[in-house]
This record gives structure tokens, sequence and C-alpha cells, in this order.
């Protein structure tokens, strides 16, 4: 029953009860006015007497919800564990947390370990690579070149495959070899590092052997590179494997 309803009910339930004391009166010989009046005060009595039930009520069932739910709070299983034991219980779950946290720690150190392992991996080969170059151009040139142009040599080739300013490089002389046999050697260090475009290998050539390619130019240089792979002194070298 809806509020509508119940209220419809209430005002029909009063007007019974005036209607009521009305044919009371009227029985009793009463006139239409009198009756009129006591029919009006039994409703307005029906009405003021259902506001004072309701208040009581609403009041008396107030009352019981709040105590219901204060005895269901006071029914909590959480207030119903001490204190104490309460502290036990959150030291605990923080105890099995760390684990995950210690984990998480490792797995980052573990990544950072590898990272590191990678890029030493990396470097020691690169720099197995410049060794083998190195003792290539001491092989090729021990012949054609003093103690100290070879070491500058060597110094040269670590230029161009860190891919250091050119700057730096220093001219070294050689004797009995021709330009082709040059321009090989140049191409086998662009192929051992591929650091660069045949662009960089042939400066690193004009550069190195200035005095001996003093008449030619760069881009000549480039476009000579792999001539006759197989006349000169120096040949062309395809792998470096076995330096």
């Amino acid at each position: 029953m809806n509020i509508l309803q119940f209220t419809c009910l209430f005002f029909l339930v009063c007007i019974f009860i005036g209607a009521v004391a009305r044919f009371v009166l009227k029985e009793m010989g009463a006139d239409e006015y009198t009756s009129s009046v006591f029919f009006w005060i039994g409703t307005g009595f029906g009405i003021l007497a259902f506001s004072i039930l309701s208040l009581f009520l609403n009041g008396l069932a107030e009352r019981l919800l709040n105590c219901f739910l204060k005895a269901k709070k006071n029914g909590s299983p959480e207030l119903l564990i001490p204190n104490e034991d309460l502290q036990k219980i959150g030291q605990q779950q923080g105890a099995l947390a760390k684990p995950g946290l210690s984990e998480n720690n490792n797995s980052a150190r573990d990544i950072e370990q590898i990272r590191e392992q990678r890029q030493n991996a990396i470097k020691n080969q690169k720099q197995a690579r410049i060794d083998a170059a190195i003792r290539y151009a001491q092989l090729e040139f021990a012949l054609y070149a003093s103690d100290d142009d070879l070491k500058q040599l060597g110094r040269n080739i670590m230029i161009y495959a860190e891919g250091i300013d050119f700057e730096k490089i220093k001219p070294v002389k050689v004797k009995d070899l021709t330009n082709l046999d040059l321009y090989h050697f140049g191409w086998n260090m662009w192929n051992c590092f591929k650091v660069s475009r045949q662009d960089r290998a042939a400066k690193f050539l004009k550069l190195t052997f200035a005095d001996a390619l003093k008449d030619v130019e760069e881009n000549s240089i480039k476009t000579h590179l792999k001539d006759d792979e197989q006349k000169g002194l120096i040949k062309i070298m395809e792998d470096f494997a076995h330096f």
C-alpha cells in the first residue's frame, strides 16, 4: 500500500468515526445542527488521534532502528578482534608483501645487469675488431713504413673506427706502394667496421696518406676503392676473422 492509498483510507476512517457520532446523536433525538457539529468533532478527533499515534509510532520505530544498527556495528568482526591482534595481522600482511617487493627489486637489478653485460659484450666485440684491423695493417705495411708510422697508422685506425673527429689524424709515410694498394687498404678498413659511408673511408685515406695521395681528390679515391681487387701488393679482404 502506497502513501496516497494509506492517506485516503485514513480520511475514510476519520469520516466514518464522525458519521457514527452523528448517527448516535440523531438516535438520541439531537437536532440536525448538533448532529453535524458532532460529526466534525468526531472526524477531527479521529485525525488528531491518528496524528498522535503516528508520531509515537515513528519515534518508536526510529529508536528501534538505531538500536539495531548500533548492535550490528558493535558486532562487526573487525571490532571483535583485540587491537593487539589487529596489529599482528597488519604486520603479517606487511611481511607477505615484502617478498613481492624484493622480487621486483631483484628483477630490476637483473635487467640492469643484463643491459650492462650486453653493452660490455658490444664494446669488447668492437675492440676485438679494432685490434684485428691494427694487426692486419701492421702486417701489410711492415715492409713499407717505419715503426713510428706503423704506430700512427694504428692510432688513425682507432680514430676512424670510433668515429672520432679526423682533426686528430696525422699523416703516415709509406714507400713502394701504389695508389691502388692504398685504395684496397681503405676499402678493407671500411668493410671491417662499416661505421660510415665510403666517403669517410676516402677522407681517412686522404688524411692518413696525405703525401702519397696529395694529387688525388677524395671523390676519385672513393670511386676506385675496389678496382682490380687481386692486383697490387695489398689485396681486397672480405673477412678479418683470421687476424
